[in-house]
């Protein structure tokens, strides 16, 4: 989930930078050094969203980091959200490693584990629900790829579930929360579904698990499925009372995911012609 940088105006991507490095920072200030591992720009979504909803103006501050030691960059500080989003990239990292470990023996995953264990309980006692919630959803999934199921809605779905916790749980009083709660549920059915069909051939070589491979009609139809996805992540964004850096988040809304789906949709063609 990334930003399409030619269609931001520059203040919009130091803004989207800023973030990125808040989170980092944010990791690195609660947790220690090595959880700073994980970082990706899947979180600064979360966390743009979550605090575009409040009126309240982002604090940035000039600081150095590890990578950039000499020029000072624009840091986002005093964010709830941000370190919210900060928690969940940690929580979702953690299980990530945890799986590569029981499926497959990694030996990345070993370390990747252990090295989040610690922070991981202690979000535990931070977000006990938003934990056990994940960690059910994740056992439910882990529970049809040993099916090999073939259900698309039903696969991607249960990691909707996931996404759909994740979104809720920063403030699952607020108005906003049924909305939220839509939002990253049309977005996980969106990701999982894009991931599959980005990862189709390499599952079929690796005999790794993949819906679409076990799915009745393959790749038929996915096109419209995965359009159909960000029309209800549109639909959804569309009734959040977005406050602040809209531009941003508009811009990965409605052309980062269009872009990836697009650029994955061709490569699958191209792939599948040159099979032929």
């Amino acid at each position: 989930m990334t930003i399409e940088k030619n269609e931001l105006k520059v203040r919009e991507f130091d803004m989207y930078q800023a973030y990125y490095c808040g989170i980092c920072k944010s990791i690195g200030r609660r947790f220690g050094q090595l959880p700073r591992m994980v970082l990706s720009y899947d979180s600064v979504f979360l966390a743009l969203v979550l605090a575009g909803l409040s009126e309240e103006t982002d604090i940035v501050l000039q600081e150095h980091c590890i990578t950039h030691h000499i020029k000072k960059k624009p840091v986002v500080f005093g964010n709830e959200a941000l370190d919210y989003a900060a928690d969940v990239m940690v929580i979702l990292a953690y299980h990530k490693f945890l799986d590569d470990w029981k499926d497959e023996r990694s030996k990345i995953g070993l370390v990747g584990k252990s090295a989040l264990a610690r922070a991981y309980r202690k979000l535990q006692a931070i977000h006990p629900a938003v934990c056990q919630k994940t960690e059910e959803s994740l056992a439910a999934l882990s529970a049809l790829e040993r099916q090999h199921s073939g259900k698309m809605d039903l696969t991607a779905g249960t990691f909707a579930d996931i996404m759909e916790t994740l979104f809720t749980g920063y403030d699952p009083a607020a108005d906003s929360s049924r909305v939220l709660g839509q939002l990253g549920r049309q977005l996980g059915k969106w990701i999982y579904a894009i991931d599959a069909l980005d990862d189709y051939q390499k599952d079929i070589e690796e005999e790794n698990y993949n819906p679409l491979i076990f799915r009745e009609n393959k790749l038929e139809g996915i096109e419209d499925l995965l359009y159909n996805y960000l029309a209800e992540v549109a639909n959804a964004y569309d009734l959040l009372e977005i406050k602040k850096n809209k531009g941003i988040i508009d811009n990965i809304i409605f052309m980062g995911l269009r872009v990836r789906t697009d650029v994955i949709l061709r490569e699958r063609i191209e792939l599948n012609e040159q099979s032929v």
